[in-house]
């Protein structure tokens, strides 16, 4: 009886302490992620210059001559550490920044 308490408290106390370092992982995986909308607002505002994407009037220009993508804005986030490598193969989020950078054309 002693034995199994003793092997249920061990085990108990392992999985507390294993919990808190998943859990930072976690939140630090999900902080890199920014929504498509904030990607192409961001992109508009010349956070990717750096990168070789122009801001304002000149980040619409070259979106509706098609010198600047959605995969491009993607990129560039992830070469900034904004968004997870992953990103990079995700084609619905990509896709969603298309829409959304195919909507400046109508402004």
């Amino acid at each position: 009886m002693k034995r199994t308490l003793l092997v249920t408290l061990s085990a108990l106390t392992l999985s507390l302490i294993a919990t808190p370092s998943f859990a930072e992982k976690v939140s630090v995986t999900k902080s890199l992620q920014i929504t498509p909308v904030n990607l192409v607002t961001r992109g508009y505002q010349g956070y990717f210059t750096n990168q070789g994407i122009p801001s304002n009037a000149a980040f619409n220009r070259a979106v509706k001559t098609g010198k600047v993508t959605a995969a491009d804005l993607v990129e560039s986030a992830v070469a900034q550490g904004r968004l997870n490598p992953e990103t990079l193969n995700d084609y619905k989020y990509i896709n969603t920044v298309q829409s959304y950078l195919d909507g400046l054309d109508n402004d």
